[in-house]
């Protein structure tokens, strides 16, 4: 069952589809946490590092997460 589901071959246009219907969830639980854990941001004062650091912790939010969880 497992070759079967490997063997399925998708075009582009289905591809790219699959990538936006996970981007978009990902996207947007990554806007939550950086909105609700903006600690970090204070200590910043370049605007342009400020932009930097929020769009990093977007992407990067999985493992900010398990390290907030890990160290409290």
């Amino acid at each position: 069952m497992i070759g079967k589901i490997l063997e399925h071959e998708m075009k582009l246009s289905e591809l790219l589809g699959l990538l936006i219907l996970i981007g978009i969830p990902y996207f947007l639980v990554g806007v939550g946490w950086t909105l609700t854990h903006t600690a970090h941001l204070e200590g910043i004062h370049n605007n342009t590092d400020k932009v930097v650091s929020f769009l990093g912790s977007i992407v990067c939010w999985p493992v900010l997460l398990i390290s907030n969880v890990t160290m409290t």
